[in-house]
C-alpha cells in the first residue's frame, strides 16, 4: 500500500519529468530555430562571398570592336565573365569612320566601351562619345609602359580618355616565293614591276603618311598635293584596296598580290600558319599605330567598363593573346606582358619596343584635316577599276 508521503513523492516525481520533458521539448525547438538561424546566417555569407568574387553578376558589358580583335576571343571573354559574374556583347565595325559613326547614331547610351586609334580619340573627346577614365579603378595602368601613357593625344583638360592597349606598324609586307631577296623600301610599291599585284590598306591616315614617308616628307604634316599625285602615279600597282586581314589574307593566298603593307600581327600569324609571307620595317620607316580603350559617354556600366578595360590591358590577358598564334595579336602596351612573352611570339608579333623609333605613330588630326585625307584617298581611288 502506497503510503501518502510515497504518494506525495512520486507526484513530485512526475511533476519533475513532466517539467524537464517541457524543457526540453522547449529545447529541441529552440535548437531547430536556432539552426535555422545559423543555415540563413551562412547562406547570406556564402551569397557576400560569390558577391565579392563576381561582382557584376547578372550585367551586361556592351563592347564595340573590329570582329575577330583580341576582346571576342574565347578566352578574353570567359576570363572576365569569371571574373566578374557579367555577360558580354560584342557590336562590330569595320574600319575607325564606322566606330565612330555607330556611336553617332544611337550607340551612345547602350554601349559601354570601345578601343579606336589615337588618331581618333581627340575628335571623339570633342564629339562627347567618351568620358574620362577612374584611373584608380585600373590597376594595370601602371604597367603600361610610360612613353605611351604620356601621350597628349590620351589627355583632354587634364583628364586621361584613353588607356593604351596594343601597338603595332603596318610594315612592307611580301610574297617570298616572289621575291629573290627582302626589299628595303617602299619604292617596290611603286616599281612597274609589281603592276596589278599590290595590296594598299584602305586608309586615309596610313595611305597618306606611308606616301609621306615615301617621299621623304613630314608624314604628320604632308605636302598633299606631292601626296595625291604618288599615289595616283602608284595606282596602276595596286590590285586591291584592303579594308581588313581577311582581304589581305584572301588576295594574298590566291596569289593575287605580292606585295603592299599590312599589320604586323596579321603578317605574324600567317608566318606561323606556314605562309611564304616576309615582313620588313622599310628604310624610310613605317606607319606606328596604338589602340587605347575607352568608356563610352553614359556608358550603361561604367564600373564594369572600367573592370573590361583593367583586364584587357593585364599582362595575364596579353601573354595568353600574344601566345596564341591563331589570335592575330599587335604588340602589348603593357611593359610586363611583353617581357613575358615567349621568343616565338614576340617575333611573330613584333613587340621590339626599340622598333618605335622607325616609327610614324598615328596621331590626332582635327575634324578638317580627317575629312581632305578622305576625299584626297577618295580621288585618287576612283581611277581604279
Amino acid at each position: 500500500m502506497v503510503t501518502r508521503r510515497w504518494a506525495y513523492l512520486l507526484a513530485l516525481a512526475l511533476l519533475g519529468a513532466l517539467a524537464l520533458a517541457g524543457c526540453a521539448e522547449d529545447a529541441g525547438e529552440a535548437t531547430d530555430d536556432d539552426a535555422t538561424e545559423e543555415d540563413a546566417a551562412v547562406d547570406e555569407t556564402e551569397d557576400d562571398v560569390g558577391d565579392a568574387e563576381q561582382p557584376f553578376a547578372g550585367e551586361t558589358l556592351t563592347v564595340l570592336n573590329w570582329n575577330d580583335y583580341g576582346s571576342d576571343q574565347d578566352y578574353a571573354i570567359e576570363g572576365f565573365e569569371e571574373r566578374t559574374g557579367a555577360t558580354v556583347r560584342h557590336v562590330y565595325h569595320s574600319s575607325g569612320e564606322e566606330l565612330r559613326e555607330i556611336l553617332r547614331t544611337g550607340g551612345i547610351g547602350e554601349i559601354d566601351v570601345t578601343n579606336p586609334n589615337f588618331s581618333f580619340l581627340q575628335q571623339m573627346v570633342d564629339e562627347g562619345m567618351l568620358q574620362p577614365l577612374d584611373e584608380s579603378q585600373l590597376d594595370n595602368l601602371d604597367d603600361v609602359y610610360d612613353d605611351f601613357l604620356a601621350s597628349e593625344d590620351l589627355y583632354a583638360d587634364g583628364e586621361l580618355y584613353g588607356a593604351p592597349w596594343v601597338w603595332g606598324s603596318t610594315g612592307l609586307t611580301y610574297n617570298t616565293e616572289h621575291f629573290d631577296e627582302e626589299p628595303t623600301s617602299w619604292e617596290v610599291l611603286w616599281d612597274p614591276e609589281w603592276e596589278g599585284q599590290v595590296g594598299f590598306m584602305d586608309s586615309p591616315i596610313e595611305a597618306i603618311m606611308l606616301a609621306a614617308l615615301y617621299l621623304g616628307d613630314d608624314p604628320h604634316d604632308p605636302d598633299l598635293d606631292a601626296v595625291r599625285e604618288a599615289l595616283v602615279e602608284m595606282r596602276p600597282n595596286v590590285e586591291l584596296y584592303w579594308g581588313s586581314s581577311d582581304d589581305w589574307t584572301r588576295a594574298f593566298t590566291t596569289e593575287a598580290i605580292s606585295v603592299g603593307n599590312f599589320w604586323a600581327g596579321d603578317a605574324g600569324s600567317m608566318m606561323a600558319e606556314g605562309e611564304p609571307v616576309g615582313y620588313t620595317i622599310p628604310e624610310e620607316g613605317a606607319v606606328g599605330w596604338i589602340d587605347a580603350w575607352t568608356v563610352v559617354a553614359d556608358a550603361p556600366n561604367p564600373e564594369l567598363a572600367h573592370a573590361w578595360i583593367d583586364w584587357m590591358i593585364s599582362e595575364d590577358f596579353l601573354v595568353e593573346w600574344g601566345e596564341d598564334p591563331a589570335g592575330n595579336a599587335p604588340a602589348p602596351a603593357n611593359e610586363r606582358a611583353q617581357e613575358q612573352l615567349s621568343d616565338e611570339a614576340r617575333e611573330r608579333i613584333q613587340a621590339f619596343p626599340e622598333q618605335v623609333e622607325d616609327l610614324a605613330i598615328m596621331g590626332a588630326l582635327t575634324q578638317e584635316e580627317q575629312q581632305a585625307y578622305t576625299d584626297l584617298l577618295a580621288e585618287v581611288k576612283a581611277g581604279v577599276q
